[in-house]
This record gives C-alpha cells, sequence and structure tokens, in this order.
C-alpha cells in the first residue's frame, strides 16, 4: 500500500474518532442534564465536568474542522456558544459566571505572553509604523462612529427618546469604545499561526498598546460625556490619580518580572505552573487591595492587573537573559488556556442583546471596520509599508473582548439613562467582532505571507 494510501486511511480515522468523541460527549452531557443536583459536592463535580467538556469538545471541534482552516479559537468560540445558555443550555448563565475563575487565570496568562511578545528591537524599528496607526486607527474609527450615531441615531427605535444632548453623549461613548481592541485575540491567533514578520510587529503592538491607551481616552470620554449631560466641570483629579495608578502598574510590573527572571535563572523548574500563578495571584491581589483600599481608607486605588502582568513579561524578556525560557515555558501551556478561554467567551456572548438591536450592531460592526481599513491604509501608505500589507491591514483589528465590555459597563454605572443602551449596543457588536475577527486576521496573515515564519 502507498504512502498517500496511509495518509487518506490517516485521514479517514481521524475525522471518525473526532465524530465518534464529539457525539459520546454531548450524549454524556445529555446524561448528566437529565441529574438533578442535590448536594454541594454534585455541584463541584458538575463544574469539573463542565470544563472538561467544553475543553474535549472544542478540540476536537478543532480538530475535525482545521480542514477549512478555521482559526482554533473561532472553533472554541462556536463550541462555548453551542454549549452556552442561548443555545443548548448546557452551560447556564450561573455556571458561566462561577467559570469567571478562569477568565482572570487565562488573562493574566495572556497578558504576560502579550509583554513577553513585545521586543525593544521590534519598537524601536517599527514604533513610527505602530504610533501611525495609533494615532491614525483612532481618529478615523472614533470619527466614524460618533459621525454615524448623530446622524442617524433617531433612526433607531429606541433613540427616538433621547434629548440631543444624550445622542452626542452616546455617540462619543460607543466611538471610544470602539476603539477598543482584542490582545488575547490576536496573541492566540499569532501563536497559532506560528507567525512573525514586520506586519504581525506591527499589529501586535498597536493592539497592546492600543489596551492600555483605551483606558485613557475612556476616563477622558466619561469626563466629556459628564460634562456634556450633567454640566459639571473638568476634575484634574480624576486624570492625576488615572496617571498615578498606571504608574504604578508598570512599575510593580517591572518588579515582578524582575523576580521572575531571578527565579528563572536560579530555579528554573516547574515553571509554566508557577508563570501561571504568578498572573493570578496578580490579579486576585490587584483586586484584593482595590477593595480593601476603598473599604477600609474610602481611597479609590485601582492597579490593573493586565498592566502588571504585560509590564513583567516585557520586563523578562528584554531586561534580562530568561526571555527564550520564558516564552518556551508560556508556550508548553497555551493550548489549554486558550481553548478554555475562548470557548468561556463564545458561552458568554450575549446573543439575546444581538437579537434586540441587530440592525444598529451590524451597522456598527460595519462603519467600525470602514474606520480601520481606511486608518490602516493612511499609515501603511505614509510609512512606506507593501500596498498588499495596507490594502488588508484592517482585516487584523477587528476582534473585541473584555475591556470594551468593562468599559461599557462603567459607563452603564455612571450614565444610567444612556448605559444601559450603550452596554447592549457593545455585547451585540462584540458578539459579531469576536466570531468573525479571528477568522480574518488568520486569512490576513496568509494573505501576507507571515504566517508560518516562526
Amino acid at each position: 500500500m502507498s504512502q498517500d494510501s496511509y495518509q487518506t486511511i490517516d485521514k479517514a480515522t481521524n475525522w471518525t474518532t473526532c465524530l465518534l468523541a464529539i457525539l459520546l460527549l454531548v450524549l454524556f452531557a445529555l446524561w448528566i442534564r437529565s441529574h438533578p443536583v442535590v448536594s454541594s459536592w454534585q455541584g463541584a463535580g458538575l463544574i469539573n465536568f463542565s470544563l472538561g467538556f467544553v475543553l474535549l469538545a472544542a478540540y476536537m471541534g478543532g480538530r475535525l474542522l482545521r480542514r477549512i482552516r478555521l482559526p482554533l479559537i473561532s472553533v472554541c468560540i462556536f463550541a462555548g456558544i453551542v454549549a452556552g445558555p442561548y443555545v443548548s443550555g448546557f452551560l447556564t448563565a450561573d455556571r458561566v459566571g462561577e467559570l469567571r475563575l478562569i477568565d482572570d487565570l487565562a488573562l493574566s496568562f495572556i497578558a504576560l505572553a502579550a509583554g513577553g511578545e513585545l521586543h525593544l528591537r521590534t519598537l524601536r524599528k517599527r514604533g513610527g509604523a505602530i504610533a501611525l496607526n495609533i494615532l491614525l486607527i483612532t481618529l478615523t474609527v472614533f470619527g466614524v462612529v460618533f459621525t454615524f450615531v448623530i446622524l442617524t441615531g433617531r433612526a433607531f427605535s429606541f433613540m427616538k427618546p433621547f434629548s440631543p444632548e444624550q445622542i452626542i453623549a452616546l455617540g462619543i461613548l460607543l466611538g471610544v469604545v470602539a476603539v477598543a481592541r482584542s490582545p488575547s485575540s490576536a496573541i492566540a491567533i499569532i501563536s497559532e499561526c506560528h507567525a512573525a514578520g514586520p506586519f504581525t510587529e506591527t499589529v501586535l503592538g498597536v493592539t497592546i498598546v492600543m489596551d492600555v491607551l483605551i483606558i485613557v481616552l475612556f476616563t477622558l470620554a466619561l469626563t466629556v460625556t459628564q460634562i456634556i449631560l450633567a454640566g459639571a466641570g473638568i476634575d484634574y483629579q480624576v486624570f492625576m490619580a488615572l496617571f498615578l495608578e498606571l504608574a504604578a502598574s508598570l512599575l510593580l510590573g517591572a518588579t515582578i518580572g524582575k523576580t521572575l527572571s531571578f527565579y528563572i535563572d536560579r530555579v528554573g523548574h516547574d515553571l509554566p505552573l508557577f508563570l501561571l500563578f504568578t498572573g493570578f495571584g496578580v490579579t486576585k491581589a490587584s483586586h484584593w487591595l482595590s477593595l480593601f483600599m476603598e473599604g477600609r481608607f474610602d481611597i479609590h486605588l485601582h492597579l490593573e492587573p493586565l498592566l502588571i502582568c504585560m509590564s513583567a513579561g516585557f520586563t523578562v524578556q528584554n531586561f534580562s537573559k530568561t526571555g527564550a525560557d520564558f516564552m518556551e515555558s508560556l508556550d508548553r501551556i497555551s493550548l489549554p488556556i486558550y481553548v478554555l478561554f475562548f470557548s468561556l467567551a463564545g458561552a458568554s456572548l450575549n446573543l439575546e442583546a444581538l437579537r434586540l438591536c441587530w440592525p444598529l450592531a451590524l451597522c456598527l460592526v460595519g462603519i467600525r471596520a470602514m474606520g480601520i481599513s481606511g486608518g490602516t491604509w493612511l499609515a501603511g501608505t505614509i510609512v512606506g509599508d507593501p500596498a498588499k500589507n495596507n490594502r488588508n491591514a484592517w482585516m487584523a483589528y477587528l476582534t473585541q473582548a473584555g475591556v470594551a465590555i468593562g468599559l461599557a459597563q462603567l459607563a452603564r454605572r455612571q450614565f444610567p439613562e444612556i448605559g444601559s443602551h450603550l452596554a447592549t449596543i457593545v455585547l451585540a457588536v462584540i458578539s459579531v467582532n469576536q466570531i468573525i475577527g479571528p477568522i480574518t486576521f488568520k486569512m490576513v496573515l496568509n494573505k501576507v505571507g507571515e504566517a508560518g515564519r516562526k
């Protein structure tokens, strides 16, 4: 029998194995659902089974759909949607809430990896392109989204009762949230595609730096919105406090990074688990410190855990000799982390929000993509990047995730009159962008020829 025949049999066996595994998982899940939970230990067991089910189903689905070149994280998101409360109901909304621990664990891990992917030599070499892309993407995306909301707001029924000031405020907040990116999705796709090159370096730099700047931009947008809606003056103390929090987060991250470098150099064993729990510990400690300072001293102090972890990863990569060992250790445990994180992200997508405001959501998705396309094309043309890269660069920036949701929730608490509508629209837009974004990103990495170069 020829080698091609053996490969054909292997492929058929793989397909059959994956299909049987998924079928058995579904049947077992249905059987589990038919049995009520009557004790705490059964509830704990069900949580463990839910994690295992999502992990295996997403992985097997990825194996099954590899032929049509879907990114693994897209498959994970689809698996999460199917398992989530709006489709099969296997993962209820309460169960998804109970699994938020995985989000904290995964986000800290992804932030460490994000910092480690940033090289000083890359930032020096592509710094101009990164800065220009950030400036032009921010201006064009904010401009087109704000203009669209102002000009067409009255065409949507839920905005007809709004005053002109409220429509302007909604346009400002939606414009800023539209600028937000998803570093977790970008890093996962780059890792899966083994991508490397000037285009990949620029996209990664823009995405990570924007994740920091968006916090500053949104704070500014909240202040302007407050002035428009309530006629309040500018509170400069807010900006001073924000600057101090960001500086403290960066400094603390650098300190943790030097500590990690020392551990890797002197100890060097069990690195993956040590790094994973270090990132998780940073997240929980930051949240605890924020609650402690507010409850005990009535001081609002929020150290951003993702920024701390990014700074730590950046420090290890660029200011020590252990950068290669650091990234290799993260890479060894990246697959299950990404599978779980994006599967739960799929289960968390609010399909009900999408159903309620899908016309506006789809319009904003398209308008946002147009703004990104104009900004990336103009930036790439100015710095002299290849025309093929400039035409297709917008495809790398569509994904959105947790930061945008968090910003919308913050606005909802501060401006309840328009905030609830803002949160619903943002959730609907993210539901679309998080599905199509990873697919377009993988496509553009292949188009520009940087997939498989690392």
